[in-house]
């Protein structure tokens, strides 16, 4: 069974603390991803997956969470790993000092839609927090998509890997 934990609305206690005083995205910057976080999105689905379908050599799929205030369903374009038949993604946003929104949805509800090309899939998120099996899955990550190493650098927060359990999977296949 996979070292993985349903995740807790309680703070991860592995994870660095922010850096004192690290500046977050201003508002500006919010609403600029936003407008293109959308068109990407728009793109993807019209395309089923097809345009904008990777980010680098790392698939992409649309994660879909419920707002944790608003209870309005997000929608994000997210890299991700195929693994057992999990979906592995990490919350890096950038390597920006504070989790991405979707990431901090997830820890209140992990009931999320995953999109992959046309295909519509529920699954379960939890996190990944320590040992070998994490490990695995960074350097998995890592391996296909160097550039999560510099986002690393950037943030003193440890970027969390979840992982995404399709509701319909046998726990005996795992």
């Amino acid at each position: 069974m996979p070292d993985t934990t349903a995740l807790p609305a309680a703070r991860d206690p592995h994870a660095k603390p922010a850096a004192a005083g690290a500046p977050r995205p201003s508002r500006a910057i919010i609403r600029i991803n936003r407008a293109i976080v959308a068109a990407n999105v728009w793109i993807y689905r019209r395309s089923s997956g097809k345009v904008l379908g990777k980010f680098g050599r790392l698939d992409a799929l649309l994660l879909t969470t419920q707002g944790r205030k608003s209870g309005k369903r997000r929608t994000n374009p997210v890299g991700y790993l195929y693994d057992n038949g999990r979906f592995i993604v990490l919350a890096a946003y950038g390597g920006n000092a504070v989790h991405p929104g979707w990431y901090h949805n997830l820890r209140s509800n992990p009931a999320v839609k995953v999109e992959i090309g046309a295909e519509t899939i529920r699954c379960t998120a939890a996190l990944q927090k320590s040992g070998a099996e994490r490990d695995r899955l960074w350097k998995a990550l890592t391996d296909v998509f160097p550039t999560f190493l510099k986002f690393q650098d950037k943030t003193e927060r440890l970027l969390p890997i979840v992982v995404l359990t399709p509701d319909d999977l046998d726990p005996q296949e795992l």
